[in-house]
């Protein structure tokens, strides 16, 4: 009598275990987190800068106050100097980040991504360059210096999703070099993400009328676009080479995302230091993002 019934019940476990639609699989599917992605041209260690009182050592607690205040959770730096990144990962504790030199090893500007390490996990990295050979540290089209595209690939700790992340920066001056770039990002997020869940963020170099934009938004949205909230701050992000103070001047920093993510939130940061000196001579952009 006693296996008789010891038997029914494992069936009836058994069966209402199998028709529970918040199984723990099904639940780690379903599951959504949110975290803050941004953008930042923290602009690299210029010697002028120091002249013109607005050096990295007077700037680099304001950019990481910035960081800190804003709660950044993952976001692209551009131009950083190695010694900056040190700076800021000393000043950001819970952070590390993955970054290449734009002219490969020993060249001095770096496409750092730095994220938390208590909510992302690193799978896997890479690095290709904006020019007609970007899988070779190399000189692109018109362009005098080397551009680069740092990805990471991500696993969100508490959901087990994965996702990459991609960081730019475009050639500032001539046209070709900045209208080519557009293009061939588009086909290297198809190549190295396919179809997964993607964000790309960085400095542009280019505002939103251009052909290199429209071509990045046949592949990717923009924040800017698909904030459920209205936008925050001011709407331009450039200051300027060098340039710390004033009014922005043009919207070149974005962040593009596949449909994957909630945009819950798209602000520009424009926190003042010193009386009125920006931190750096682009403004960050920063969203909220629901996965």
């Amino acid at each position: 009598m006693q296996t008789t019934l010891l038997y029914l019940c494992t069936l009836c476990l058994a069966f209402f275990n199998c028709g529970d639609p918040t199984s723990e699989a099904q639940q780690s599917s379903t599951d959504k987190t949110q975290f803050r992605a941004a953008t930042f041209n923290i602009r690299y260690d210029a010697d002028a800068d120091e002249q013109s009182g607005n050096g990295w050592d007077l700037r680099k607690g304001a950019v990481s106050d910035v960081i800190r205040n804003h709660q950044f959770d993952v976001f692209g730096t551009q131009e950083g100097d190695a010694n900056q990144l040190a700076d800021l990962k000393g000043l950001l504790p819970g952070f590390d980040y993955v970054g290449h030199p734009y002219g490969g090893k020993g060249d001095l500007h770096n496409c750092a991504t730095f994220y938390r390490t208590a909510l992302f996990e690193v799978l896997d990295s890479g690095v290709f360059w904006f020019s007609e050979t970007p899988d070779e540290p190399s000189i692109g089209w018109d362009a005098t210096d080397r551009r680069i595209c740092n990805w990471t690939k991500f696993k969100v700790k508490e959901t087990g999703k994965e996702f990459f992340f991609f960081n730019v920066h475009f050639y500032w001056r001539l046209e070709v070099a900045k209208r080519e770039s557009g293009p061939l990002l588009v086909r290297k997020v198809k190549e190295i993400a396919g179809e997964a869940p993607a964000i790309c963020v960085g400095d542009f170099n280019s505002t939103v009328e251009t052909s290199q934009v429209k071509a990045i938004k046949t592949l990717l949205d923009d924040a800017y676009d698909r904030s459920k909230t209205p936008r925050q701050g001011v709407e331009n992000t450039n200051l300027g080479g060098g340039v710390f103070q004033g009014e922005p001047k043009n919207r070149i920093d974005y962040i593009f995302l596949t449909p994957h993510f909630e945009v819950e939130d798209y602000k520009v940061i424009s926190d003042i230091y010193n009386g009125d000196h920006y931190p750096s001579d682009h403004l960050p952009v920063t969203s909220l993002l629901t996965f």
